[in-house]
C-alpha cells in the first residue's frame, strides 16, 4: 500500500518481495506437498546438476525478481501465502472491520477465508485486513498479490466487504507480469480483496453510434457492444463499413438500421427480397466473425406484422446454422384505452426466434417514461422469457420544446444550465453593483431552477427559450440507477445503454455495481449541490451571495476586463463556465453645490 505522500511500511503479517533463502522454506515440487506462493514462478529455484541438493536462482528469475524488489521500495505489496477461499463466508475471526485498524505503521493481515461472493464474481486474491497510522488513512494506492497470474485487468476490481456486502472500490492495473493488481482508493478500507467477474449477473449492452469510439469508462462494464454500422439497401443487401472486432472483454454484435422506413417495408412485401436480405445479413456476420447481429427496424408498417415475423424466423435459421445470435431492437408496446398495442411486432413469436430483444421507448419523453415502461414490462414478461429482454436506457440528456424532443451530450445540457446574463443597460462603472443571473435557472427569468423530478426520476430544469418553455432532463448516474432498478425488478436479462461514446454521461458506476454484485443503491442528489455557485478572481470585484441563481456583483475600483465563473452541478459533476465582463469607467459627475 502506498499513501499519496509515498511513505511505505511493512507489517509482521506481510512480506517484502524478495527471493527466499533455502533456509526459509522447503523445496517446491510434488514431493514436498508444499503449496507454491503467488510469486514462486518468478522466484523459482532449480536443482543444480542431476538432482543434487544445491539450489540456485534462474537468471531470468533474478532479473524479474530484482525489478519487483525495486517496486517494493516504492509501495507496500500485500504478499502472503495462498489461502483457502471459503464459499460459505466467514474467515479468521469472522468479524469484518469496516474501517482500517490503527497501527504505528501500515500493516496487512491475511484472513483464512472470506464472505460468500455473489453470482458472477470469484476471488482472484486472498482477503486482507488493513491498518495504518490514524493520520495516514486517506487516499491510498494498494497492491495485492493474485492467486494466479492474470492477463486482462478489465474483469478485475478492488473490493471491500462492508455492511454485509461487497463494495467495489476501483479498477485495477496489473503489475509484475500479472502476478499482482494495483488500485487507487479515496480512503483506506478496513479490508480488501481483488475479485474477478467470471460472468455478469446482468448483460450490459452498449449502442455505439456510427463513427464514434467507445468511452474508456464503459469498457469494463460492457458485455456486448452494438456498433451501428450497417444500412439496409433496397435490394436486400447491406451498406456500410464492417467494424473491426477489438481485443476486448465484450462481444461485438453490429447493428443494422434503416433511415428510410419504406426500404425495409418494400423488402418485407417481397418474399424474394426477404430471403436475399436474410442471406446478406447472415453472410456479413459470418465474414466478420461477429457473435451475431442486432436488427433495429422500429418503423415497420403495422400491416406487415406477419411478414416481419416470417423474416425474423428465416434470419434466425440462417444465423443458427453458424451458431450466431440474433438481437432485435423493438419499440416497447403501448397501452391504449387499457389495451396493449404491439403494432408490427408479435413479441411472443419474435421471442421464440430471437436470442435478445431490446425494449426501446417509443420516444424520448421522460415525463411518461416510467408509466409506459412499467405497463410494457408487466405485459412483456408474460409474452417473452424475461432473460431474453434488455431494457434500453438513455445515457444522453434530453430536451423538449415546441419543435419536439432531441438528445444532447451531457456537456451541452450543463452549458445550457450555465447561461449567464448581466443586468446592465448603460454599461458598468467602477464600484457599481449589478445583478448577474443564471437565466435558465433563475425564477425571475421564468426558469424553474435545477431540481430532482420525482416523475421522470431525473435531475431536470425548465426555462424560457425558443418557442416557449423548454425542459431538459439530465442523464447521469442518478437517473440511470432508477432505470436499472426496473430491469432488476422485472428480472430482465440485461440493459442496453443507448450511447456508449464519450458524448454520453458517465453512468457506469451503478451499471457496474449491478452487473458485478446484483445489488443497486438508489439515491437522489443533494439538493444543495444543484444550486449554482459563483467565483471571482482576486481583484475582480465581489459577489454576494456566493450561491444562488441570481446574485449581486460589485465591480472593482479599477477599470478593466474581469472574469466571473458560475459553477453548476447535476449533483455529481461540477462544471465552471467563465463569463468575461467588461467594466467601463466613466468620469464622476461634479458634486452639486
Amino acid at each position: 500500500m502506498e499513501q499519496e505522500d509515498g511513505r511505505t511500511g511493512d507489517s509482521p503479517g506481510s512480506a517484502r518481495v524478495r527471493p527466499p533463502s533455502s533456509t526459509e522454506r522447503p523445496k517446491t515440487g510434488a514431493a514436498t506437498g508444499v503449496s507454491r506462493g503467488p510469486f514462486d514462478r518468478i522466484l523459482r529455484t532449480t536443482d543444480s546438476g542431476g538432482g543434487g541438493d544445491h539450489e540456485g536462482p534462474d537468471r531470468a528469475a533474478i532479473y524479474v525478481a530484482g525489478t519487483i524488489i525495486g517496486l517494493a521500495i516504492l509501495l507496500l505489496i500485500l504478499l502472503l501465502p495462498p489461502i483457502s477461499i471459503l464459499s460459505g463466508g466467514g474467515g479468521g475471526d469472522g468479524d469484518f472491520q469496516s474501517e482500517p485498524g490503527v497501527a504505528d505503521q501500515y500493516t496487512s493481515t491475511i484472513r483464512s477465508g472470506m464472505p460468500g461472493l455473489p453470482d458472477g464474481l470469484e476471488a482472484a486474491s486472498a482477503m486482507f485486513d488493513l491498518a495504518a497510522p490514524e493520520d495516514q488513512q486517506g487516499a491510498s494506492r494498494i497492491t495485492v498479490p493474485l492467486k494466479e497470474p492474470q492477463t486482462d485487468a478489465r474483469n478485475l476490481g478492488m473490493y471491500t466487504y462492508l455492511d454485509n456486502g461487497w463494495v467495489r472500490l476501483s479498477d485495477v492495473a496489473l503489475i509484475a507480469g500479472g502476478e499482482a493488481a494495483r488500485g487507487d482508493v479515496q480512503a483506506l478500507p478496513g479490508n480488501v480483496a481483488v475479485l474477478k467477474r467470471s460472468q455478469s449477473t446482468l448483460a450490459v449492452g452498449g449502442v455505439l453510434p456510427a463513427g464514434a469510439i467507445v468511452d474508456p469508462r464503459a469498457e469494463s462494464s460492457l458485455t456486448v457492444l452494438y456498433p451501428l454500422v450497417f444500412l439496409t439497401a433496397p435490394d436486400g443487401g447491406l451498406a456500410g463499413t464492417p467494424p473491426a472486432v477489438p481485443p476486448a472483454g465484450y462481444e461485438v454484435v453490429p447493428g443494422v438500421v434503416t433511415l428510410n422506413p419504406e426500404v425495409i417495408n418494400d423488402i418485407l412485401r417481397s418474399p424474394e427480397l426477404q430471403g436475399a436480405h436474410a442471406a446478406a445479413v447472415a453472410d456479413t456476420v459470418r465474414a466478420g466473425n461477429y457473435q451475431g447481429i442486432n436488427i433495429d427496424y422500429r418503423s415497420v408498417a403495422t400491416n406487415l406484422r406477419d411478414s416481419f415475423t416470417a423474416f425474423v424466423e428465416v434470419l434466425d435459421q440462417a444465423l443458427e446454422a453458424d451458431s450466431r445470435s440474433l438481437t432485435l431492437t423493438l419499440p416497447m408496446p403501448l397501452a391504449t384505452d387499457g389495451t396493449i398495442e404491439e403494432g408490427a411486432y408479435d413479441w411472443a413469436a419474435l421471442g421464440q426466434s430471437a436470442d435478445v430483444l431490446i425494449v426501446a421507448p417509443p420516444d424520448l419523453n421522460q415525463s411518461v417514461y416510467f408509466q409506459r415502461a412499467e405497463t410494457a414490462l408487466d405485459y412483456l414478461v408474460d409474452q417473452v422469457d424475461p432473460a431474453k429482454l434488455q431494457l434500453s436506457i438513455d445515457s444522453l440528456s434530453i430536451e423538449t420544446g415546441s419543435e419536439g424532443l432531441r438528445q444532447m451530450p451531457f456537456d451541452e445540457a450543463m452549458a445550457i444550465s450555465a447561461a449567464v446574463d448581466v443586468k446592465s443597460t448603460d454599461g458598468i462603472t467602477t464600484n457599481e453593483q449589478v445583478q448577474i443571473v443564471a437565466r435558465n435557472q433563475a425564477p425571475s427569468e421564468g426558469a424553474s431552477g435545477m431540481a430532482w423530478d420525482d416523475t421522470s426520476l431525473t435531475v431536470s430544469f425548465s426555462y424560457s427559450g425558443g418557442g416557449g418553455e423548454r425542459t431538459v432532463w439530465i442523464a447521469n448516474a442518478f437517473s440511470v440507477s432508477f432505470r436499472l432498478e426496473l430491469a432488476q425488478r422485472y428480472e430482465l436479462g440485461g440493459v442496453a445503454i443507448s450511447d456508449v461514446s464519450a458524448a454520453a454521461a458517465d453512468v457506469w458506476d451503478p451499471v457496474q455495481q449491478l452487473a458485478d454484485t446484483g445489488k443497486l443503491t438508489l439515491t437522489k442528489p443533494n439538493g444543495e449541490l444543484l444550486v449554482p455557485s459563483w467565483q471571482t478572481a482576486e481583484g475582480a470585484g465581489t459577489i454576494a451571495p456566493l450561491v444562488g441563481a441570481s446574485v449581486a456583483w460589485t465591480a472593482p475600483a479599477e477599470a478593466g476586463t474581469f472574469e466571473i465563473t458560475i459553477i453548476v452541478s447535476d449533483g455529481i459533476e461540477r462544471l465552471g463556465q467563465t463569463v468575461p465582463l467588461t467594466v467601463d469607467v466613466a468620469a464622476a459627475p461634479p458634486a452639486a453645490e
